[in-house]
């Protein structure tokens, strides 16, 4: 019984509110602007998501040169960190041109293209 009132009562609200105008109106570009907003977002997390993808496999292709050396080539921790310590300025220096022109190659050209594209401005 108690059910039956409350999907009785949402009934009659939902009759009223479907047959009155809303009091608000929406502008006319409404849906173009949220689907362009939608599309940037989406294009955004996808173009990091592959950007992250990409660090990974370098990062695990590192990984794996390293885990080869100490197999290989006999290499102590020591040594590595000598050698480290001794190339600072050339590896962080290496590593950081590595990330700054993947990133920019694989996000943000990406994304301007992108929005190069919505504006119409062709390239």
């Amino acid at each position: 019984m108690y059910n039956e009132d409350r999907n009785f009562d949402t009934d009659k609200l939902l009759k009223e509110a479907f047959t009155k105008a809303p009091e608000y109106s929406l502008p006319d570009n409404f849906t173009d602007t949220l689907v362009e907003k939608v599309e940037k977002r989406f294009a955004w997390q996808q173009y990091l998501r592959e950007f992250l993808i990409y660090l990974a496999v370098i990062l695990g292709i590192m990984v794996v040169g390293a885990v080869l050396a100490f197999v290989w080539y006999d290499v102590t921790v020591s040594g590595l960190l000598a050698f480290l310590t001794a190339n600072a300025l050339l590896v962080v220096g290496g590593n950081l041109l590595l990330v700054f022109v993947l990133f920019a190659d694989r996000v943000l050209l990406r994304y301007f293209m992108y929005r190069a594209e919505l504006k119409g401005i062709g390239v």
